[in-house]
C-alpha cells in the first residue's frame, strides 16, 4: 500500500548534447560513409594507385570519428561533469568532427573534378583549337611590331622579345599536337591521358599568347623608359648645377670627378643613339647620378624633402622598369635563365617592396637604387644566359654536336640524349616550356615527338 510513496523512483533523464554537437556527429559519420562509397567508385574508375590518398585520408578520418564518438559517450554517461568539463568535451567533439571533414573533402572532391574534366574533354578540345587559331592570327602582327621596334631600338634592347613570334609559333604547333593526342586518347577511352594532354595544350597556348603580348607590352615599356629618361636627365642636370655651386665654395676633388662623370653621362644620354637602348642608358645615367648625389649629400646636409622625393620617385620608377625587364626575360625564357638572375630579381623585388617602410629618405632612396641595380644585374645575367644558349643553338645547327641549350635541357632541350643540330625550334621550345610539368603523359606514348624540324 505504500508502494506509490516508498517504491522505486523514476530514473533521472539522460543528459542531452547540444544540437551543434549532434549535427556535427551526424555530418562526420555521413562524410566517412560517403567517402567509403566514393573510394569504391573511384578505385573501379581510376585504379588503386590514384585512390591511395583518399584511402589514407579515410583511415585517419575513421580514427577521428571514433574519438568524436568516445567524447560524446562521456557526455552521455551517468558520470556528472562540471560545466567547464562539458564545454571541453563538446569542443573536443566539434574539433574532431571538423578534422574528419577536412581529411576527406579534398581528396574526394578531386575525383569529381576529374570526372568533370573527362566529361568535358570534347568541349575543351574544341575550345583549345579555337584559342590556338586566335593566337596564331596575332603572330604576323607581333612580327610587324618587332620590325617597327628594330627601327627604333638596338638589337640589344629588344633581345628579350626578338624571338617571341618564333617561339609562339613553335608552341602553337605543340598545342595542336597535344590536342590531337587528347582527341585520340579520348576516342580510345583513355580519359586520364586525354585530360593530361589537354592540360599540356592549355599551358602551351597560354604561353604562346603571353609571348605575343610581351611584344606589344615591350613597346609600351620602352616608351615609358624614354619618358623616365627625360625626367632623370632633368634631375641630373639639376644635380650638376648644385654640384657646381658646391664646387665653387669647396673645390672638392671627389665631387668634381663625380660631377664630370655625370656630365659625360648626361651628354651621352641626350644623343639619339642613347635612345635606341633606353634601359641601358637609364642604368648608366643612374649610376653616375647616384655617385654624385652620395658625395653631395655627404658634404651638404640641409632640408631637401622635395628634391629627395623626386629622386625617390625616379629611382622607384627606374627600379620598376628594371624589374619588369628582368621578369619578362625570365618569364619568356624560363628554361634558359639560370639561378643567378632569378636570385637577383628576387632580391630586387624584396628591396623595392620594402622601400615604403623605410622612414629615412636617404635610406629609402638608397634601397630603391639598390633594387634597380640588382634588377639591372638580373637582366644582364639573363641576357648573357640567353646569348650563351643561342650561341649553342647556332653551334648545333652547324653540326658541332650535342652540347645542350640551357637550363631547360632536362625538359626537352637539344642537350638531351644526343639530339641533332637542326633548325633549333625544338631546342628553343624546350627552353620556353622549361618548367612545364607533363606528369606521366608521354610515358609509353610513341606517337608523341618533341622534334619540330
Amino acid at each position: 500500500m505504500f508502494g506509490g510513496i516508498f517504491g522505486r523512483q523514476k530514473p533521472s533523464p539522460a543528459p542531452e548534447v547540444t544540437p551543434e554537437v549532434a549535427e556535427a556527429l551526424v555530418r562526420a559519420d555521413e562524410t566517412v560513409r560517403r567517402g567509403n562509397d566514393e573510394l569504391g567508385y573511384a578505385t573501379a574508375e581510376f585504379g588503386e594507385v590514384d585512390t591511395r590518398e583518399l584511402a589514407a585520408a579515410l583511415t585517419q578520418a575513421r580514427t577521428q570519428l571514433r574519438e568524436a564518438f568516445r567524447l560524446n559517450g562521456l557526455l552521455l554517461d551517468d558520470e556528472p561533469e562540471t560545466p567547464q568539463q562539458r564545454q571541453q568535451l563538446e569542443a573536443g567533439v566539434l574539433a574532431t568532427t571538423a578534422e574528419v571533414d577536412r581529411l576527406v573533402r579534398a581528396p574526394a572532391s578531386a575525383f569529381a573534378t576529374r570526372r568533370a574534366a573527362l566529361r568535358d574533354a570534347p568541349t575543351a578540345i574544341a575550345r583549345l583549337r579555337a584559342e590556338s587559331v586566335d593566337v596564331a592570327s596575332r603572330v604576323a602582327e607581333a612580327r610587324a611590331a618587332l620590325a617597327t621596334l628594330s627601327t627604333r631600338y638596338s638589337e640589344e634592347a629588344i633581345v628579350a622579345v626578338a624571338n617571341n613570334p618564333d617561339q609562339a609559333e613553335a608552341l602553337l604547333q605543340f598545342t595542336e599536337r597535344s590536342v590531337g593526342l587528347a582527341e585520340r586518347r579520348h576516342t580510345a577511352g583513355r580519359g586520364e591521358e586525354a585530360t593530361k594532354a589537354i592540360r599540356v595544350a592549355s599551358d602551351s597556348v597560354r604561353r604562346a599568347d603571353e609571348l605575343l603580348d610581351a611584344v606589344t607590352d615591350y613597346e609600351v615599356e620602352a616608351v615609358h623608359a624614354e619618358s623616365i629618361l627625360t625626367a632623370v636627365l632633368a634631375d641630373s642636370r639639376s644635380d650638376l648645377a648644385e654640384a657646381r655651386h658646391l664646387l665653387a665654395a669647396s673645390g672638392d676633388p671627389e665631387v668634381e670627378a663625380a660631377a664630370a662623370a655625370l656630365d659625360a653621362a648626361v651628354t651621352a644620354a641626350a644623343t639619339g643613339e642613347a635612345s635606341r637602348d633606353p634601359f641601358t642608358t637609364l642604368s648608366r645615367l643612374r649610376a653616375s647620378n647616384e655617385s654624385l648625389d652620395r658625395l653631395v649629400q655627404e658634404r651638404r646636409n640641409r632640408p631637401e624633402r622635395e628634391r629627395r622625393r623626386a629622386h625617390l620617385e625616379a629611382a622607384h620608377a627606374d627600379a620598376d622598369r628594371q624589374i619588369a625587364l628582368a621578369r619578362t626575360l625570365i618569364a619568356d625564357y624560363p628554361g634558359f635563365i639560370g639561378p643567378d638572375s632569378r636570385t637577383r630579381l628576387a632580391q630586387a623585388e624584396r628591396l623595392l617592396g620594402g622601400v615604403g617602410l623605410v622612414e629615412d629618405p636617404p635610406a629609402a632612396l638608397a634601397q630603391a637604387r639598390q633594387a634597380a641595380d640588382l634588377a639591372a644585374d638580373a637582366a644582364a645575367i639573363a641576357r648573357r644566359d640567353l646569348e650563351v644558349a643561342q650561341m649553342r643553338e647556332h653551334e648545333q645547327r652547324a653540326g658541332w654536336g650535342d652540347r645542350g641549350s640551357g637550363w631547360g635541357d632536362d625538359w626537352g632541350g637539344p642537350g638531351r640524349g644526343g639530339r641533332r643540330g637542326g633548325s633549333g625550334a625544338g631546342g628553343l621550345l624546350g627552353g620556353v616550356i622549361g618548367g612545364m610539368v607533363l606528369g606521366g603523359l608521354l610515358d609509353g606514348m610513341d606517337d608523341f615527338d618533341f622534334d619540330f624540324d
